[in-house]
């Protein structure tokens, strides 16, 4: 029973250390087809920071049309007290803009990305409320097995009546 165990126990020990390489590069959260137009940072009691990001597609070409499609994510990064990168969540919304008159969330996602090790998504969501793009979502850091800390974020991105992302 004793050889088992320890069987199992360099087993852990191996996948966990093999965890930290695979986790090691950050990934980028999206590709080249977006644009930052605005980046804020908060600082919680807790001594983490969380960066937030709206990004626009580039794609999206200036039109004169009354009704057009716009497309943007919003980026929610957890950063420790050493500024290490635990997670990022990114919500993405589309959104069918009326010029002037109104804005509609059509379709919303999320993904994950940079999960540091230890961290992983436990659950997330997403929902369209009007003009805007909403996510949830939940991070349990695990040391063998053993949830040690829980961080959870609401994501809102929003779309005006002028296709301004916010």
């Amino acid at each position: 029973m004793k050889k088992i165990f320890a069987t199992f126990l360099s087993i852990m020990i191996i996948a966990n250390s093999l965890l930290l390489t695979a986790n090691a590069a950050p990934v980028n959260t999206l590709t080249d087809n977006f644009e930052v137009i605005s980046e804020n940072i908060e600082y919680l009691s807790d001594g983490t920071s969380v960066t937030i990001t709206v990004l626009e597609e580039k794609d999206a070409l200036p039109t004169r049309a009354t009704s057009y499609t716009k497309s943007g994510a919003k980026n929610y990064t957890a950063k420790d007290s050493n500024g290490n990168i635990l997670w990022t969540f990114t919500v993405k919304g589309t959104f069918t803009v009326n010029s002037g008159v109104s804005a509609t969330c059509t379709s919303t996602s999320y993904s994950t990305s940079n999960l540091s090790s230890g961290w992983e998504l436990d659950s997330a969501s997403t929902y369209a409320s009007s003009n805007t793009a909403v996510g949830d979502a939940t991070f349990k850091h695990k040391t063998l097995f053993i949830t040690t800390d829980t961080k959870s974020c609401h994501v809102v991105l929003t779309c005006d009546a002028n296709g301004n992302l916010s």
